[in-house]
């Protein structure tokens, strides 16, 4: 492998930060979408089903197609596969802004950018690695983890703002502009060498992948929607029960007989779209395994505290990213700076050290939930935590990956990464949405029952409801009167249903710590020291 060299530390800093702001663009891109929901429904007269498609999309096309984009990245250069991904996202936004329909919006924009994200970030992982060495490399991660901390924060202050003042089509313009300045920047990122062997494009590999992937995320996504086993609102049921895994069951099977092919065909060509290395590293098993908990922890803690303070709390975007700042710079001083404090790390124990922090985190964050109100000092404390935790693991996730593996398939390793943060994400979201969504239609029904003065109409109204959605207290009577219930009954049903929603907001957040304890019993194959975690010849 030819190697590209970095003359000095001034020259790695204008790299550095242009890869930083295409991670920060990538979350950013993701957080104007969410916080446009009401522009749109407004402009576009879309339904909250075609809103969660457009949110869906997303993870959906980059979490199918990163495991080949990181391939793509060997055959074609990571630089010209990064610029590939800008020029995409470019057009991505402006299709964006554009848009004359919510389904052009979703169903061209949203892809776009999906698949500039699957080539973009991919891209930036093997630029990293093959520019960056030692703790140098381990500093340009903290710093992308330092990035993705500061777009949770100031993305919705940044877009919010935009939002409020000049509309969701200039906030998408403004991604655009930026997609735009990366990509003219992208003249001083270093040209990493090319493998000393020709790599060959694995079509077979690529097919398999993106039907396993496809499945599984999508699948995922859907558990929040379709329910888990009891069908919540599904296009169809299987036996009864809802498809959702039996989605993400099919994609594991595809995805098995796609590792059988990888096997044989690394065998025969030399390459894959997942080297067997990848397989039989414990070391790296246990990167990939953080780096999901990284945006798991991000996905579920953040998803539940934005849900209540806006929901309940009635705040803003730009109110809430004001709130989440002190999260972000958690994560960017953890993530960013443990390499450039500890140069001799033990990365197991950093590691279950941020871990324990996450689990501290959820549960404090949980205590601070009320039934209409929540104590910001708790709540921000709890973040904070999170925040670390999440730091402390991106600060060694990705560094163990590229350390422990040969060059090539190290730079490669970017899109099975970016793969595991995407189903991460959605396992984190699709859990604690599907905990929330269960607790608060079982809990309903149950003290709804329980309540002598209610009339039958309103009992049976209640009984009858599929699945009792997260919602403020207008939406809820709204919602429940057009069901069937009585106005007359609503004195009696709001303060079951605020103390409710107060508990599975704590339930949602105790889920979250309770799957970090899960993920810490998992650690037993990091390194303790840097020296072990030596990269393979």
């Amino acid at each position: 492998m030819a190697e590209s060299k970095i003359p000095n530390r001034q020259a790695i800093g204008l790299p550095l930060l242009i890869l930083c702001l295409a991670q920060f663009l990538a979350s950013a891109d993701n957080v104007t979408l969410s916080i446009a929901t009401s522009a749109l429904i407004r402009d576009f007269g879309a339904s909250m089903s075609q809103i969660s498609t457009a949110n869906t999309l997303y993870p959906l096309v980059a979490g199918t197609f990163m495991i080949a984009g990181g391939m793509l990245g060997l055959i074609i250069g990571w630089r010209r596969t990064f610029r590939a991904g800008c020029l995409i996202y470019f057009i991505a936004e402006v299709t964006a802004v554009f848009s004359p329909s919510m389904t052009v919006f979703t169903y061209l924009a949203r892809i776009l950018a999906g698949m500039g994200g699957s080539l973009m970030i991919p891209a930036v992982f093997g630029i990293i690695t093959s520019s960056f060495q030692g703790r140098q490399q381990a500093i340009a991660f903290g710093a992308l983890g330092a990035a993705s901390g500061f777009s949770f924060a100031m993305g919705p202050v940044i877009c919010g703002l935009l939002l409020d003042y000049l509309g969701w089509r200039w906030a998408f313009g403004t991604m655009g502009a930026l997609a735009i300045i990366i990509l003219f920047c992208s003249v001083f990122i270093p040209m990493p060498g090319k493998p000393d062997c020709r790599v060959r494009f694995d079509l077979p590999g690529f097919v398999l992948s993106t039907l396993g992937l496809f499945f599984v995320v999508f699948g995922i996504l859907q558990i929040s929607t379709w329910g888990l086993l009891t069908p919540f609102n599904p296009p169809f049921t299987l036996f009864g029960q809802s498809p959702a895994l039996a989605l993400v069951g099919t994609g594991l099977i595809i995805l098995g007989l796609m590792l059988r092919w990888e096997k044989h065909r690394e065998i025969t060509s030399g390459s894959a779209l997942i080297p067997q290395s990848f397989l039989r590293t414990v070391q790296v098993r246990a990167g990939l395994y953080l780096t999901m908990y990284i945006f798991f922890a991000y996905s579920s803690g953040i998803f539940v505290v934005v849900s209540f303070v806006q929901v309940v709390g009635g705040l803003n975007a730009v109110h809430t990213g004001l709130l989440i700042i002190p999260f972000a710079a958690c994560l960017a001083a953890s993530s960013i700076g443990l390499p450039l404090i500890f140069q001799q790390r033990n990365p197991r124990r950093q590691c279950r050290i941020g871990l324990l922090l996450g689990i501290a985190g959820s549960a404090l964050a949980a205590t601070g939930i009320s039934d209409m109100h929540f104590n910001i000092t708790i709540v921000t404390l709890g973040l904070c935590l999170i925040g670390a935790s999440m730091g402390t693991v991106a600060a060694n996730a990705p560094f163990l990956i590229t350390h422990a593996l040969p060059e090539r398939d190290a730079q490669q390793s970017g899109g099975i990464q970016a793969a595991a943060r995407d189903i991460g994400q959605a396992l984190g979201i699709a859990l604690v949405s599907m905990v929330m969504l269960t607790a608060i239609t079982f809990s309903m029904k149950k003290f709804t029952a329980e309540i002598s003065t209610v009339s039958p109409q309103t009992y049976l109204t209640v009984k009858n409801l599929r699945v009792i959605p997260y919602l403020n207290d207008r939406a809820f009577e709204l919602m429940i009167v057009k069901s069937g219930a009585s106005p007359q009954d609503l004195p009696q049903l709001m303060p079951v249903y605020q103390h409710v929603r107060a508990r599975v907001t704590r339930a949602g957040l105790f889920s979250m710590t309770i799957m970090t304890a899960i993920f810490l019993l998992g650690t037993g194959g990091i390194p303790a020291s840097l020296l072990q975690a030596k990269k393979k010849a």
